[in-house]
């Protein structure tokens, strides 16, 4: 995957997450903005009805108060005949009078005004105009396919019940001012609703842009390039201090690993030069003549010269491997590769060797780094066999990464010691011969540099398995068929 595709693909991913945020979040919202707007509509309902309420008892008191003022003669039943007929109302409401003028007299038919006489038929209303209740009463019946809210008032001369008064409103007619603040009440909350998205992606937005950029800051720094730096420009809140906290641990890693790595090339370069002087010295010794004491001075100098400058070279290898441009990269064919080796490592040491599992394929990598950590692993091999023994090369591909392997039948390494043996200057227990302890460090930074891993299996007395796996990104190019295996003498 190319570095533009990683991009893309993280770009990608953050949308990704926006989206899925950002979604929960307006689902939540519209979740509690609907029971507000329900329990507002609830709340609506029940004023309107309560209005009403009112509305059907005052009624009521109205038309006691134009009954008391009645012309003087003029008779109760004759007074609420015309008041009746009259009489305008809010809510075009329905009035029904039932009335008994004195507990004597005969029984006054029900009056109503215009559109009520049909409501004299439903059961409660018939009962509360041949009997008053007690005091006001309001309930809801139902009447030609709708609701009605109905209210009786009881007529009182004295302590005489003398009749009923009552007013009915059909429910229908709240539904206009009910729909009304209804619609008022969900654009608030609609409006609500997008002022607080709005603000919910703004403020997700920034915190998930610091966040892909502290990843990538990261990333850069796993990848060796510690000088980039998040461009936050906003408030010192949590988020701004996790954008300085990041940034401040980045510079003391520059830091630390800058000075590091200067003083891997001081020590590399002042060890050169004594090196260089010490072995030209000793080289003219040599040719000039000596004793044979000397001589053997000279040549076992010249041998620990020959070491001390060889670690020289590997410590500042090791100290270039942390810097981001440690790898030139090119595609190396890995047939060509192992055949070289295989090649080069016949001559090192007598020994039983063999070349197996070449898969056809490149991988993209360092060629010249590859070659030596693979020939690190190969003079391990060889310090820790004998002529009796064999060594084999080979490769395969397993889950999409390249697995190279050296194996051995040689002395093999302890348990106790293998997961420190990739360490500087580490040697195992076993080993009976010398070194910088630096060959496998070298091999772990060569593979870890190419996203790689270095693993070992192995035992005191059967041999050892060193394998070099690189990622699956580094593959340029799959078998068209199985490995094929080649054992050569």
């Amino acid at each position: 995957m190319t570095h533009a595709t990683r991009r893309v693909a993280r770009r990608l991913g953050r949308f990704g997450m926006t989206t899925r945020l950002m979604t929960v979040y307006t689902l939540s919202l519209m979740v509690i903005i609907g029971l507000i707007v329900w329990q507002s509509d609830r709340v609506i309902t029940q004023r309107l009805t309560s209005a009403l309420n009112t509305d059907l008892v005052d009624e009521a008191q109205e038309y006691t108060g134009a009954a008391a003022g009645r012309p003087p003669g003029q008779t109760l039943a004759a007074f609420s005949q015309g008041y009746l007929q009259s009489h305008v109302t809010s809510h075009k409401l329905l009035l029904i009078l039932g009335l008994r003028p004195s507990p004597s007299g005969p029984e006054v038919p029900a009056l109503a005004n215009r559109r009520s006489s049909l409501m004299t038929a439903v059961p409660q209303v018939a009962a509360w105009v041949r009997r008053p209740p007690p005091v006001t009463e309001l309930i809801t019946v139902p009447f030609r396919g709708a609701s009605y809210r109905v209210g009786a008032t009881p007529l009182l001369v004295g302590d005489r019940r003398i009749g009923t008064f009552v007013a009915a409103a059909n429910l229908a007619t709240l539904n206009p001012d009910r729909n009304e603040q209804l619609a008022l009440a969900i654009l608030e909350g609609m409006g609500a609703l997008l002022a607080a998205v709005g603000a919910g992606y703004l403020l997700l937005r920034r915190v998930l842009r610091t966040i892909n950029n502290v990843t990538e800051a990261a990333e850069a720094a796993r990848a060796g390039d510690l000088a980039q730096r998040l461009p936050y420009r906003g408030p010192h809140d949590e988020v701004g201090r996790l954008a300085h906290t990041v940034d401040d641990m980045l510079g003391q890693l520059d830091a630390a690993f800058s000075s590091q790595r200067r003083l891997l090339a001081d020590v590399s370069h002042q060890l050169r030069t004594p090196i260089t002087i010490a072995r030209g010295h000793l080289e003219l010794l040599a040719r000039q003549g000596t004793g044979p004491g000397d001589q053997e001075t000279i040549v076992l100098v010249l041998d620990e010269l020959t070491q001390l400058s060889l670690m020289t070279e590997r410590l500042l290898f090791l100290g270039r491997a942390l810097e981001p441009d440690f790898l030139l990269e090119e595609a190396v064919h890995l047939p060509t590769l192992l055949g070289e080796l295989f090649e080069a490592a016949q001559v090192m040491a007598k020994r039983s060797w063999s070349l197996t599992g070449v898969p056809k394929a490149s991988v993209r990598g360092d060629a010249a780094k590859l070659r030596g950590a693979i020939l690190n692993l190969l003079d391990n091999a060889v310090r820790a066999t004998g002529e009796e023994d064999s060594i084999s090369v080979g490769a395969w591909i397993e889950a999409g990464e390249v697995v190279i392997e050296v194996a051995d039948t040689g002395r093999g390494i302890a348990e106790d010691e293998q997961p420190v043996l990739f360490d500087r200057f580490r040697r195992s227990s076993t080993s009976t011969y010398g070194g910088s302890g630096l060959g496998l460090a070298i091999v772990k930074a060569v593979a870890e540099a190419h996203g790689g891993r270095v693993s070992l299996e192995s035992r005191v007395g059967e041999g050892s398995r060193f394998r070099l796996t690189l990622p699956a990104t580094r593959l340029l190019v799959e078998p068209a068929s199985p490995p094929l295996a080649a054992a050569l003498p």
